[in-house]
């Protein structure tokens, strides 16, 4: 993805449009361009018309040509700007391939502009996530990313981190010397102020969903709890049959739902009760019964994997029916009381005790109480259940936050200020400095992950620019 060959690829979006673009990037990008455009201008940062004589055709296009190193590749990179045709565009590709240009891999481009220093790890990542955008503050996050706003929240404390590591690292060398160059004091506070900013980053930023994902909501419950009736109402169409009959719901089913931002994934899964084995002396089931609990077993492993894979889980539950919540091996995000239509007062809910679902919804759920009632038949809650989910999903409204972080910045993030917090514990009980710079250590290895930078060579530089070691 690094090679010194020349690339090309179409650009824009598939489908017929006003305009298509073709590019190009490497070395003999200019060369190429010229033996189909003569005329082509060479300078960087020029834009002219052109004709353009490939496959039998004369066509005539805009064509851009940048220059490297200044280019969005960092190297020579033009741009055929041609009429909005697929056809054409496929042919001016082929064209270009016979003479001689490679096949661009997915996201080689950015790739390329990444590793020859045009965009930072996360700048690159927020290309990905402009793409993927399917609401306005996806895209506001997004444009974020690729504009170095994370670059720049997180300059500071890797920084301070990277400095510290040094001074640490120092003392270590000169330990026999009786010089003091960081005390435990200050290696504290240095450390505490670099963990403070990395869990105020951590809760001050939205969550960035998967690129080209929607978020995913999974609806879980007993049998009969209303999940195929509410996936039904909030999809707006008989997306699931809905039977009072129990275990009518056996493969998850989805249905895309618009909020009030942006789309997002409901999921509808079996319901959740134990396999029974069949009646009689163990051993002594019939076939059909062995058949019945190998399909229950297939049933509830296919929902188990559908809630733990999901981005949010609906717990459900009748409102008239006294049931125990049943485990979901993880936290629910919000608890819906259903059926709210047939009976006037609810029942009390009895939570499970031990490992199991959370006793309260997550932030942006609903304030005051961790359940709503609903029925999806008369659509009472109907709109309120929307904005939670819309609020979940997206953020809360007015937040300012233009910033979001993907599954890869938090889990960096979360072990640097882990192992930041292992290095307060060691200084407070006076642990070894060794000790203490394996973990910052380890803590600047990850905030450097996210940026895609912080090597040896970082740090001697910062040890050698501030100390006169041999003299």
């Amino acid at each position: 993805m690094v090679a010194d060959d020349t690339i090309v690829a179409v650009s824009s979006a598939s489908g017929s449009a006003a305009r298509m673009i073709v590019r190009t990037s490497g070395s003999d990008a200019v060369d190429v361009g010229r033996a189909i455009a003569p005329e082509l201008p060479t300078d960087g940062g020029t834009a002219a018309r052109a004709v353009l004589a490939f496959a039998g055709l004369v066509c005539p296009a805009w064509v851009y040509v940048f220059r490297g190193p200044r280019s969005y590749t960092g190297e020579d990179l033009v741009e055929y700007h041609l009429p909005g045709n697929p056809v054409l565009a496929g042919l001016l590709l082929r064209h270009l391939q016979h003479l001689g240009l490679r096949p661009a891999e997915p996201g080689e481009f950015t790739a390329r502009a990444y590793f020859r220093g045009r965009l930072d790890l996360t700048a690159a990542e927020g290309v990905a996530a402009t793409i993927a955008a399917n609401s306005a503050d996806e895209l506001a996050a997004a444009r974020g990313l690729m504009a170095g706003e994370l670059a720049r929240r997180l300059a500071g404390p890797a920084d301070r981190l990277l400095e510290t590591l040094a001074l640490l690292e120092v003392g270590i060398d000169f330990s026999d010397e009786d010089v003091t160059v960081l005390s435990p004091a200050e290696l504290s506070a240095r450390v505490t102020a670099c963990r403070d900013d990395l869990r105020r980053l951590l809760a001050e930023t939205d969550r960035s969903r998967p690129a080209g994902g929607a978020p995913a909501f999974v609806l879980a419950g007993r049998p009969n709890a209303g999940k195929s009736t509410l996936l039904n109402a909030l999809a707006g169409y008989a997306r699931a049959v809905a039977s009072a009959t129990a275990g009518t719901t056996r493969d998850p089913l989805a249905a895309d739902v618009p909020l009030a931002r942006g789309l997002v994934r409901v999921i509808d899964v079996a319901g959740l009760e134990s396999v029974a084995p069949g009646p009689g002396a163990p051993g002594a089931a019939t076939s059909g019964e062995e058949a019945a609990a190998e399909v229950a077993g297939r049933m509830r492993a296919g929902a188990e994997r559908a809630i733990a894979e999901a981005d949010f889980v609906l717990l459900l539950t009748p409102f008239d029916e006294p049931h125990d919540l049943p485990d979901l091996g993880r936290p629910y995000d919000l608890l819906l009381q259903t059926q709210t239509d047939r009976r006037p007062a609810p029942i009390p809910i009895q939570r499970p005790t031990g490992t199991g679902p959370g006793s309260g919804v997550s932030s942006g759920a609903v304030s005051g109480g961790s359940a709503m009632t609903i029925s999806a038949f008369t659509g009472d809650g109907m709109d309120r259940l929307r904005e939670v989910m819309d609020e979940l999903a997206f953020g809360r409204r007015g937040s300012g936050h233009h910033l979001a972080l993907n599954a890869r910045h938090v889990e960096a993030l979360r072990v640097a200020a882990e192992a930041m917090d292992r290095v307060l514990d060691l200084t407070a009980m006076g642990g070894g400095a060794e000790l203490a710079s394996a973990e910052l250590r380890a803590a600047t290895d990850a905030v450097g992950g996210v940026l895609g930078r912080v090597s040896p060579d970082e740090l001697l530089g910062r040890i050698f620019s501030r100390f006169c070691i041999g003299k």
